[in-house]
């Protein structure tokens, strides 16, 4: 990504941006959230890879996980006017509460539940899913409340959400999927959880549908990616 930045901001191609990639990660505010980040999701796998039940390891996994969310702020539009204010923090706030639902859904529907290849044990995993969708909630209201905040802050207006430009493309696609896997999870609240409590195929039918919530998920990420790259219609 920073290799791509590079070629973009000095109007050259790839194979001309590679000289200069250094001086961006040495000289460039750009540069430097991009290697800090880098280190930290790398301490982050480094710690995942101990065999260590001891409490630093999730506290270090947090502390690199908060690193990496501030400094992944600081390089999109919130970061533009300082690290102290309000937009900046509530998109600190926005990062981490996403990446929390997209990861509780992934993880639950790729790993935790399993297959089906295995007898589950009903007790244990209704338990998680519980855990998983209490926690999921909390996400789901801190990513409600500071998307609205972010949407008033960077479209400004009604005029400027309807206007034609990819920005506002590119949000109106991210609400649209974000709202499918709403519906998706409130589907597994209200009616998959109390039948994964008492059957298999319940267990596994709540697995189905956490697998399509997080193929969702990940296209709404696809689009907020999108986001960060477009001007927003209240800058210009």
């Amino acid at each position: 990504m920073l290799w791509a930045s590079a070629a973009v901001m000095g109007g050259v191609s790839l194979q001309e941006a590679k000289d200069v990639v250094w001086q961006m990660l040495t000289m460039t505010s750009i540069g430097r959230a991009g290697y800090i980040s880098f280190f930290a999701i790398t301490v982050v796998l480094v710690i995942r890879v101990l065999h260590s039940t001891g409490k630093w390891r999730e506290w270090t996994v947090l502390a690199a996980l908060s690193l990496f969310a501030f400094v992944r702020a600081s390089m999109g539009h919130a970061g533009e006017n300082g690290f102290w204010t309000l937009p900046f923090a509530v998109e600190v706030i926005h990062l981490t509460a996403m990446g929390a639902w997209t990861g509780l859904v992934a993880v639950s529907a790729w790993k935790a539940i399993g297959n089906g290849a295995t007898q589950p044990d009903l007790n244990r995993l209704a338990h998680y899913l519980e855990s998983m969708s209490a926690a999921a909630v909390v996400a789901v209201i801190a990513v409600f409340a500071t998307g609205l905040f972010n949407a008033w802050n960077r479209v400004g207006t009604v005029d400027n959400l309807l206007a034609s430009s990819l920005y506002t493309t590119a949000l109106v696609v991210k609400l649209c999927f974000v709202s499918v896997a709403l519906v998706l999870g409130g589907y597994n609240k209200v009616f998959g959880l109390a039948r994964a409590r008492h059957s298999t195929p319940g267990l596994q039918s709540v697995r189905l549908v956490l697998i399509v919530e997080s193929v969702v998920l990940l296209a709404a990420l696809i689009a907020a990616a999108v986001l960060t790259s477009q001007q927003p219609p209240a800058a210009i």
